[in-house]
């Protein structure tokens, strides 16, 4: 039983990026540290939104913001962007 609601719980992190909005952040003029630090209060705002009710926010928060950090550093580097990542 311990395991259904583990897997369960692990479905629902990995949907929750997925079914967010888009935030468009702009690199006009910013260093690769402005840029990370918008695109980490951009996952932050956005997760708050999908977390709402969770049963174990702070976990799904955080996977939440991980993944949609990961995605948009993905979608940059495919868009030619260089941005510095630790």
């Amino acid at each position: 039983m311990n395991r259904i609601v583990i897997l369960a719980a692990a479905a629902a992190l990995i949907a929750l990026p997925a079914s967010a909005e888009s935030i468009h952040i702009s690199t006009v003029g910013k260093s690769p540290t402005q840029v990370r630090d918008e695109v980490f209060k951009a996952a932050y705002k956005l997760c708050a939104q999908e977390t709402i009710g969770a049963t174990f926010r702070v976990d799904e928060m955080r996977a939440c913001v991980d993944h949609t950090v990961r995605a948009a550093f993905a979608q940059a580097n495919e868009a030619g962007l260089k941005l510095a990542q630790r």
